[in-house]
């Protein structure tokens, strides 16, 4: 009796393997356009603004001032440590007032058209 579960048990592994090896013969060609994406335009990095100058940093009274290769209207976000956007704004000159500001350290992001550069400000 046990010579024929033995036996069972063998042909049933035998068949398996052979059902196997007959699966692994189908060749599947892999769908390479599955993996392929393109990159959409808000992947893309942006470029940062030419000699782009933030001065004086550490800020003491209140006034920045901000400098381009090209000086155009430029748009302003200023956000705190947690995040938050505490000052939204465009200027078209040089200076921006931040003495409506607590004294701490801020992440300064401007726009000039296409470009936008990001740095840490710090208010004393």
């Amino acid at each position: 009796m046990k010579k024929l579960y033995f036996f069972i048990l063998t042909l049933g592994f035998i068949t398996l393997g052979n059902a196997q090896e007959q699966d692994s013969s189908v060749r599947k060609e892999p769908n390479y356009r599955a993996l392929v994406t393109r990159p959409s335009q808000e992947t893309e990095p942006k470029k940062d603004i030419e000699d782009f100058r933030l001065f004086p940093n550490p800020v003491t009274d209140g006034i920045v001032a901000i400098h381009t290769r090209k000086n155009l209207p430029k748009a302003i976000s200023i956000y705190d440590v947690l995040g938050k956007e505490v000052l939204n704004t465009k200027i078209t000159g040089k200076t921006l007032n931040v003495s409506s500001l607590n004294s701490g350290i801020y992440i300064i992001k401007v726009t000039e058209t296409n470009y936008t550069s990001t740095r840490k400000l710090v208010v004393k």
